[in-house]
Parts: structure tokens; C-alpha cells; sequence
């Protein structure tokens, strides 16, 4: 049996010998069987690949559907976002209470975007409705301004280029992919940009464009999100022969 070509294997949790039931049919593997729904229970959990390196992160109150348990590690995926990987078991707690509210803003324990539900984790004021989003992608890029780079992350704690944007868009209420050529189709295309727009270089990094001129970003070399003119940045990845930038307009 053939994958079939509607399915990308990054967000698949299949291996030869294991898929969730969800893909019997769908995708080859010698045994099929169901998902666990867990949640992350701290403020944030990494999702790690099979050599224990860092590729997201899970926020509190977002689930994790696990297939498999081995020596305390759950291999799943991340259901907001489909990111496939490993996550501690004791960072992960029972699907008890829906949540109701999401953190609006970076001045909470918890992180911009963690999931609530009504049991007084937090301060009224830090929330937001699930259905209350941000309307200017800017708005929540401006706010991760500050924080520190690291890589697979999605906090002020520490966060990549790709976290600071899918941040942003679940921010504004829209779907956040993870891989920058995901991030690079949403939208469409522009040549002038203007606030709130993506700048996305398909294979290596993105940012959030504060006006036409400067965009927020999480930069590896100076280590935490900053401001910098788009063509300093652009020019700087050109360099080091990075794919063209695309600017997206949601």
C-alpha cells in the first residue's frame, strides 16, 4: 500500500511497525491502534525527536494524543499545531476540564496562548475568551520582543523563529503551522509590505513585519526576538543562501 500523496508525512504519527487507528487504510504499518488525549499540565513541555533534540513545544491546556509509552516518554502529536515527537509522561496530565480562556498576553505565570480552564490558575485580567483573538498580527510579534532565542521554543522563556510566528497567528485566532514552508502559503502574496505581514524565507526562518520597513523576529545570532530593518535581515539570509523571502498577507 501506497501513502497517499494528500498526506504529509511530517505530521503523521505512523512508523512501519506502529499508526495510530486513524490512518489504517491510509498509511502501511503492521499494527493500528488508538490515541490517548493528555494534556500538558506546566506552563510549557518540549516535544523532542527520537535523539532527545528539541523541535516545539506543548503549552499548558494543549493536548498531546499519545499511541505510544516507552521508559516515561510518550511519542504522539501535538494537536494544535501536528507537530510529531517525544514528551516526558509526567509533563503530561488526564483530558478532566475543557478549557474556557487562553492567556492574552506575556505577563502571566503562564504563556501567551496556554489554554485555561475556569479554575483560578491565573489572573482575570491575562485572559481572553477562545473565541476573543487579536486583530493585528503585530500585536502579539510586539509582545514576544525581548525574549529569548532558543530553539523549538514558543515563550518569552525562549523561542525560535518559527514558534514567534505560529505564537502570533494563534494569537489572531488563525492556524499556526510550525514548518516555515507551511508558514510561507498562508495568505497571499505581496510586494509592498505593510504592518502585520509575514516575511517567511521557505527553509530557514520568518518574522512579522512591524511596518513596511522593520519586522520582528526571533534571531539566532543575537539570541532573543528583536526589531531590525527587513533588508538588513533579508540581506543577511541571502548570504547565507537561505531560499527567497516570500511576504504573506493574512
Amino acid at each position: 500500500m501506497a501513502l497517499s500523496p494528500d498526506l504529509d508525512p511530517r505530521f503523521l504519527l505512523a512508523r512501519p511497525d506502529l499508526a495510530e487507528q486513524a490512518l489504517e487504510g491510509l498509511v502501511p504499518a503492521a499494527r493500528y491502534q488508538p490515541t490517548q488525549a493528555l494534556r500538558c499540565r506546566l506552563g510549557f513541555a518540549p516535544i523532542t525527536d527520537a535523539a532527545g533534540e528539541p523541535v516545539a513545544e506543548i503549552l499548558y491546556g494543549e493536548i498531546f494524543d499519545v499511541l505510544e509509552v516507552v521508559d516515561g516518554r510518550c511519542w504522539g502529536r501535538a494537536r494544535r499545531d501536528g507537530t510529531v515527537g517525544h514528551v516526558e509522561r509526567d509533563l503530561l496530565g488526564a483530558e478532566t476540564v475543557d478549557p474556557t480562556h487562553r492567556i492574552a498576553n506575556t505577563d502571566d505565570a503562564l504563556p501567551m496562548n496556554a489554554l485555561v480552564g475556569p479554575d483560578g490558575v491565573t489572573e482575570a485580567e491575562n485572559l481572553a475568551d477562545l473565541i476573543d483573538f487579536d486583530t493585528d498580527l503585530a500585536i502579539p510579534a510586539e509582545r514576544q520582543i525581548g525574549g529569548r532565542y532558543r530553539k523549538g521554543g514558543r515563550t518569552r522563556a525562549g523561542v525560535d523563529a518559527a514558534g514567534l510566528v505560529q505564537q502570533a497567528l494563534f494569537a489572531c485566532g488563525r492556524p499556526g503551522p510550525r514548518p516555515f514552508d507551511l508558514q510561507a502559503s498562508l495568505g497571499v502574496a505581496t510586494d509592498q509590505p505593510r504592518r502585520g505581514d509575514l516575511a517567511v524565507w521557505p527553509d530557514r526562518h520568518a518574522g512579522v513585519f512591524l511596518d513596511s520597513g522593520r519586522i520582528a523576529h526571533a534571531c539566532p545570532d543575537a539570541g532573543q526576538v528583536i526589531v531590525e530593518p527587513f533588508a538588513d535581515v533579508d540581506a543577511r539570509w541571502r548570504e547565507a543562501g537561505a531560499a527567497d523571502v516570500v511576504i504573506r498577507r493574512l
